[in-house]
């Protein structure tokens, strides 16, 4: 059966399975400093949303408005398999939810173009509709609450839109920065009735004077010489006083300022959400990763960029509020100790029953030449160090030693017959190599469909069942290629019982 004598060969040619393994070793230890660390696998859900807001409109209106015509242009969309709304004041969210397989970027781009479409059926005072996939990698990793004594909350919004938002974002794997709480900042006008009474002016007229001047758009193209300029009107008032000294068209060719009938300052908008840490009013933040990113490297980005701010700007006072990133960097932690543990017991166990530390040696080395190639394959599948590929790992450390162990036991016993270590290696392990390929693809027949699932449940267990399976077959190669070879030239030999007993041929033993 010449197919089943790759262990003699690796025998009998050690330098390149010597070169393999290295290379797979450096493969896999380079892939596990580049594979992210995750809470969860990399899944796509077919669900999309749609959501519609008008300010102050009633959850009837937008009912009827609005939610019912989107309902019935998106059933058309291909797909599609179940339809959900949500009405409330000033707000409509419609879910779609898609057929497991489906393209979902292209169901995105449909859902979206489905929508344009019926924008023509819906109100003219609607905000512009967003349409997004639910995406679990979207979900803040860290929350954030800031606080300074003296500001007001548009200060702090502020500082949290302008410097704090534009430090994180330069961050690694740093997605978005979302504010929680607080206030924009805007010019308020405030007109006095009787002065407006008094110039012959009417609030009409201000509110068109306004929405007129504080405009910027295009204006045309210009050719100047052989170079073609772009011309742009700049309309909108960049201070208070600017906009305080705004020209407001009387009849007759009049002109007024709008400092004359009003006042002009600096304020804030109404507040419509609040944040409170321990009973203060704060201003928050969430941070979000990239889709790819880690959660480790982006916390660990966040960090360092807030304890920046922190020596900036010492009058502000950062308080860390949750962080979902701090447990996926515990679980990560914890599973790399139990991986360390698991191969130290395993270790321990297989000298117990071995009484040889030669052979416990060759059969330990088993478990991290299996497992660190691994990274490897799963760096290439584009998986992540997440809960369910960490639990597969954990979960495998003792079957990557079971085939090492039973091809070392069979060499053994070939040695205590008086075999050479090289002759036994060559002998037991291509006895022992079918049952051995056969095992191995047993346990790869039983993890390996869990990742072909259907369903939401198939998207989660699919790094499991592939990384399990992945880290089997690794062993595999290492049983048949790398075990015989270390038992060949680095197990003792042993006296035969018989030899001890007529140590010399043909001398009498004594009675």
């Amino acid at each position: 059966m010449a197919q089943l004598k790759i262990s003699k060969w690796a025998i009998e040619n050690p330098i390149p399975v010597t070169v393999i393994f290295v290379g797979l070793l450096l493969a896999g230890l380079a892939a596990f400093m580049g594979l992210p660390i995750k809470l969860l696998p990399n899944t796509d859900l077919p669900i999309v949303t749609v959501t519609v807001t008008q300010s102050g409109a009633a959850p009837s209106e937008m009912e009827k408005q609005i939610t019912r015509p989107i309902e019935n242009a998106l059933s058309s969309v291909t797909g599609v398999k179940h339809i959900d709304s949500q009405v409330t004041q000033g707000i409509s969210a419609t879910t779609l939810q898609f057929e497991v397989g489906t393209d979902l970027q292209r169901a995105v781009d449909e859902t979206r173009s489905t929508v344009d479409k019926t924008r023509v059926n819906l109100p003219q005072g609607i905000d512009p509709p967003t349409v997004a996939r639910v995406d679990f990698d979207s979900a803040p990793i860290l929350t954030y609450a800031v606080s300074a004594p003296g500001l007001t909350a548009a200060d702090l919004s502020w500082f949290i839109d302008d410097t704090v938002s534009r430090t994180l974002q330069g961050g690694k794997d740093v997605a978005q920065v979302t504010r929680v709480g607080g206030v924009e900042r805007e010019i308020n006008v405030i007109l006095d009735p009787e002065r407006m009474q008094a110039l012959g002016v009417t609030a009409p007229q201000v509110n068109s004077a306004i929405a007129g001047a504080n405009l910027d758009d295009t204006g045309g193209r210009s050719t100047i010489g052989a170079a073609e300029q772009t011309i742009r009107v700049l309309g909108s008032g960049q201070t208070v006083d600017a906009v305080r000294n705004l020209s407001v068209p009387l009849s007759a060719g009049k002109f007024i300022k709008l400092g004359d009938v009003a006042t002009v300052q600096l304020g804030s908008e109404e507040e419509r959400s609040f944040a409170r840490f321990d009973g203060r009013p704060v201003v928050g933040f969430q941070v979000q990763k990239s889709r790819e990113g880690s959660d480790v490297t982006a916390e660990r980005s966040i960090h360092q960029a807030i304890a920046q701010l922190k020596r900036q700007y010492p009058a502000y006072q950062f308080t860390e509020v949750l962080s979902t990133a701090k447990q996926t960097r515990e679980s990560y932690e914890s599973t790399l100790h139990v991986l360390v543990e698991g191969m130290i017991l395993a270790a321990i166990v297989v000298f117990l029953f071995l009484r040889d530390w030669r052979a416990t040696l060759i059969a330990s080395i088993a478990m991290p030449l299996s497992l660190v190639p691994t990274f490897a394959v799963m760096a290439l599948l584009h998986f992540s160090l997440n809960g369910l590929s960490l639990l597969a790992l954990t979960l495998v450390i003792g079957i990557l030693v079971d085939d090492a162990i039973v091809e070392i036991e069979n060499i053994e016993k070939r040695i205590e017959t008086g075999m050479s270590p090289y002759k036994a290696s060559v002998t037991g392990a291509d006895t022992i190599g079918l049952a051995v390929v056969a095992t191995t693809a047993t346990i790869v027949a039983v993890f390996a469909p869990v990742s072909f699932m259907g369903g939401v449940s198939g998207m989660f267990f699919r790094e499991f069942g592939l990384t399990v399976a992945a880290a089997v077959v690794m062993s595999l190669l290492v049983a048949r290629l790398v075990t015989p070879l270390m038992a060949a030239y680095f197990l003792k030999p042993k006296k035969h019982a018989s030899a001890l007993a007529f140590p010399h041929a043909g001398h009498q033993a004594p009675v």
